[in-house]
């Protein structure tokens, strides 16, 4: 959240309530449902949302930089930390 916010708030004034809004929620969605996942005894359904969130967040970063609201170096950023995400999410998958 701390990465991804400051960087979306930069986006055009006309890109506030749609795109910006949509990554900010994917952002706090996946957030919210790590807590969940760490409270659960049954965590694969929770961690499978997650894993379809994320793949969310990519496809609007992806977007992002597409439409030039994102500089490359960014987007490469921001594409290595959600794959890093993705490589803690899969060993926790397999966990449990």
């Amino acid at each position: 959240m701390r990465y991804f916010f400051p960087i979306v708030e930069r986006f055009p004034k006309h890109e506030k309530f749609v795109l910006q809004t949509q990554i900010k929620n994917c952002v706090l969605e996946i957030a919210k449902k790590i807590i969940k996942a760490n409270k659960s005894r049954n965590k694969k359904p929770i961690l499978f949302e997650i894993d379809v969130l994320l793949e969310q967040l990519r496809l609007l970063i992806r977007f992002s930089h597409d439409r030039k609201y994102l500089s490359t170096k960014k987007y490469e950023h921001s594409s290595m930390m959600l794959n890093e995400i993705g490589k803690l999410l899969g060993g926790w998958m397999k966990k449990g």
